[in-house]
């Protein structure tokens, strides 16, 4: 196992795609989304996905350079079209824009139609966040999952995440909407592990525990109501957005076609419905409702959403992010075809 230093690391992974022809500014925001998915343990979504970028970009299936426009708008509502730009860069731009208009309307949407993967929807609900506003953002992905009863893979993971202002660290809930987000069984199919029974199905419909035959196979939703979810998330952001949805959508890994992806972020203004003052000092007595209660025997503590993630970031501050030898060694090799040096992230191998 290697321990880097994780500002470093954003520092590597920039000069990896500016070394690959991306504008500094869409640099940036993608290196900072995948380092920040780190820092907070959503390693299916870090610094793994670089690879898997630069492959889509060498065979042309993304725009280096992300030409955003506007398709429609009005006072609270905006949709934007990527032209297969990066799903990042779309994504910041669209929810800084969703956030400015919901300071004057109280409420507002911003939308993106053909866009690729963005990352963690965390990482742009954490904007609205931080600007004293709760944020909801949505995206529809590549057909993986079967529905509820289904044997045909016809839903993304399509995933949801709601972040809400505190005194602290916000509340945050991010999730897929499948059992577990497909970038989970890739990192372990990556560093050769096993993955838990109930996660996916062989593409004869078989429960596995091999991670590469569950990569060869089907997600499985969490239940009826993650099916449900799923669909209608893949409607709002995808249907309604204008972009592709449900199994028009091509695979990401092994797809010879742009994505067509769209998104969507939904932003309330605190301060339209209450001064965030009395807002704050009410969320206070909500998150203690929940973490001072009585934990369930065998439970040392109770969380709110968010929490896990902020305690990981936290210890990777101060001790520094690990990697797999194998992720290690896929950014090594990525950086040699840039001239990028690794040794300069690394404190420790192990």
């Amino acid at each position: 196992m290697y321990t880097v230093d994780s500002s470093r690391l954003k520092e590597y992974c920039e000069k990896v795609l500016l070394g690959n022809s991306i504008p500094e500014k869409e640099a940036k925001i993608i290196a900072d989304s995948l380092v920040d998915a780190n820092e907070i343990g959503v390693d299916s979504h870090g610094v793994t996905r670089l690879a898997d970028y630069m492959k889509r970009l060498e065979k042309g299936l993304i725009e280096p350079k992300t030409e955003l426009s506007v398709v429609r708008e009005n006072k609270a509502t905006i949709l934007y079209d990527a032209n297969n730009g990066w799903g990042q860069y779309a994504g910041k731009v669209a929810m800084q824009k969703a956030i400015d208009k919901a300071k004057e309307c109280g409420t507002a949407i911003s939308a993106v139609q053909n866009s690729n993967h963005f990352g963690t929807a965390s990482y742009f609900a954490r904007m609205a966040a931080k600007q004293g506003c709760i944020g909801i953002v949505m995206t529809n992905a590549s057909p993986l999952m079967v529905a509820w009863g289904s044997k045909r893979p016809t839903l993304g993971t399509n995933p949801i995440c709601i972040a809400a202002p505190t005194n602290q660290h916000p509340v945050v809930l991010d999730m897929a909407t499948s059992t577990v987000a497909r970038g989970k069984i890739n990192l372990a199919a990556k560093n050769n592990q096993s993955i838990p029974e109930g996660w996916a199905i062989t593409k004869d419909g078989k429960p596995t525990t091999d991670a590469q035959e569950a990569l060869d196979g089907y997600l499985l939703p969490f239940g009826a109501k993650g099916s449900g979810l799923a669909i209608m998330i893949d409607i709002m952001t995808g249907v309604l957005t204008g972009s592709l949805f449900g199994d028009q959508i091509p695979l990401m890994y092994d797809g010879d076609e742009p994505q067509t992806l769209g998104h969507m972020f939904i932003v309330i203004d605190i301060n339209s419905f209450m001064d965030i003052d009395v807002y704050k000092e009410r969320m206070q007595d909500r998150i203690e409702q929940t973490v001072k209660g009585p934990a369930a025997d065998g439970v040392e503590r109770v969380f709110m959403p968010g929490d896990i993630e902020q305690n990981k970031r936290e210890k990777v501050q101060s001790e520094g992010l690990v990697l797999t030898e194998a992720i290690f060694n896929e950014l090594k090799m990525l950086g040699k075809q840039c001239e990028a040096s690794i040794e300069s992230i690394l404190i420790s191998y192990v």
